[in-house]
């Protein structure tokens, strides 16, 4: 079985989707490395699902931090506050003129936005 990134949830979810693709295959599903496949598959599923209601509270965490702060605050509390690192804050989703590198996909965007409801006040 190949090392799964299971840096996030999901990440897990995509794991664990692969991990069923995978189990899957296995051209004797009765066999002792379906069912352990299976099993090992249906355990992130579980992991991911289990996770969900952390995930909500963060995104309800980050989005009222998102309209609360300015980019200028709010960089301010992730950075040096938190310790988080720019690529740290741009996976959250925000894009930050204090951050370094700008997301590619929103290049040129001088707002503090996540997912492209929150904006810089």
């Amino acid at each position: 079985m190949p090392d799964h990134n299971l840096s996030s949830i999901a990440a897990v979810s995509a794991s664990a989707e692969l991990a069923h693709i995978r189990a899957n295959q296995e051209p004797n599903q009765d066999s002792y490395n379906a069912a352990w496949l299976h099993g090992y598959a249906d355990a992130l599923t579980k992991a991911a699902e289990s996770l969900e209601p952390q995930r909500e509270l963060m995104e309800a965490i980050i989005g009222y931090m998102g309209e609360r702060y300015d980019s200028a605050e709010l960089y301010g509390i992730l950075h040096d506050t938190l310790e988080m690192s720019d690529q740290e804050i741009r996976s959250l989703g925000f894009d930050l003129p204090q951050c370094k590198e700008p997301l590619q996909a929103h290049q040129g965007t001088k707002s503090a936005k996540r997912k492209g409801i929150y904006h810089e006040r």
